[in-house]
């Protein structure tokens, strides 16, 4: 979803602002940090790792309530690392899509804050990495928010200074695998943007490198594993490299047969593949297993129902002269048949 946010963002600015000119280094934000002293805060002890992934668990299959006990726990042990606020926003934010309801938005966005004046209390007295990343991650999750709210511009300051800072963590330090996530994405926005922006400059951006990044952070991250895989599935998708994105995709739903974010995934890689009748299958699935019958499960079902049945339609129009032509010669083979 992040990447789907901050492309739709893009092109959404090329429409209202046409003549945007815009350069890559002057909208990332300087971020000053202390970079003399050692980091002497632990934000990733072992007693935390463990809540974390248990958390993570829960919530790729939607287990809501059981993740968020996880996070709420960390947030009590310790109030001072911005972990535990930024995952629970996190759950919040995958919660109120997969229902279409944002009743807790004004939660999502303070624990979003916490999560950020956390990680910058840290910076403010010392380098660490850990800060930085909850504080790139805090503000890309902000962006897709703001992106599913319809805020572009909104959108692209946060993902662009959430991306910034997530690279800016790899050049530091390139065995922190869970900033590759975060960095991967952003490199993907660059090398997509210039099809959407007139953007003097650009560069930065490699499709290439983004999906290797990609893959670092589904093989080696310690938290970023399945939603590194899952935008691996947009993003072959997106270049129309189907057989890597269904493979991935059925990796994912064979590790979580139940989760519902990973089938939303393979219905929309189908509607890209054109294959309409297994996205019928799959929305339809999503239409019965979710809590609430959403306008947006109703309004995709009735798009997938639509165009399925003309695909169909068009499939035998296009049969149509042949079927034909064999009917005339069979009605030909037939008289003469007759005739004799």
């Amino acid at each position: 979803m992040i990447l789907q946010s901050v492309l739709l963002t893009a092109y959404c600015l090329c429409q209202f602002f046409p003549n945007l000119d815009l350069d890559e280094k002057s909208i990332i934000p300087s971020f000053e940090r202390n970079t003399g002293l050692p980091t002497v805060v632990n934000l990733n002890p072992p007693e935390v790792q463990i809540l974390l992934r248990s958390g993570l668990e829960f919530a790729y299959v939607e287990e809501f309530d059981s993740a968020a006990a996880y996070f709420e726990e960390i947030i009590e042990q310790y109030p001072k690392n911005p972990s535990g606020y930024f995952f629970k926003a996190a759950l919040l934010q995958v919660k109120m899509m997969d229902r279409s309801q944002y009743d807790e938005e004004e939660e999502f966005l303070s624990l979003m804050r916490m999560a950020i004046h956390r990680s910058e209390d840290i910076l403010q007295q010392e380098s660490n990495l850990w800060a930085e990343f909850y504080l790139g991650s805090s503000y890309t999750y902000r962006a897709v928010y703001e992106g599913l709210k319809g805020n572009y511009w909104e959108t692209f300051n946060y993902g662009v200074k959430g991306g910034g800072i997530l690279q800016g963590i790899i050049k530091k330090d390139s065995t922190f695998y869970d900033a590759y996530l975060g960095a991967g994405s952003y490199e993907y926005f660059w090398a997509r943007a210039s099809r959407y922006l007139l953007i003097p400059n650009l560069g930065g951006g490699n499709v290439t490198e983004a999906i290797r990044k990609l893959h670092v952070a589904a093989e080696k991250s310690l938290y970023s594993g399945p939603t590194a895989k899952n935008s691996l599935v947009f993003i072959y998708g997106e270049e129309k490299m189907f057989a890597l994105a269904d493979r991935i995709i059925e990796e994912l739903l064979n590790t979580y047969p139940r989760g519902k974010t990973f089938l939303w995934s393979k219905a929309e890689l189908d509607f890209k593949k054109e294959n309409y009748r297994h996205a019928l299958q799959s929305y339809a699935e999503l239409f019965h297993d979710t809590m609430l019958k959403t306008q947006r499960i109703t309004q995709i079902l009735h798009r997938a129902s639509c165009i399925w049945v003309n695909a169909t339609l068009n499939l035998a129009k296009r049969q149509m002269p042949e079927l034909r032509s064999k009917t005339s010669s069979i009605t030909k083979h037939r008289l003469v048949s007759i005739q004799k």
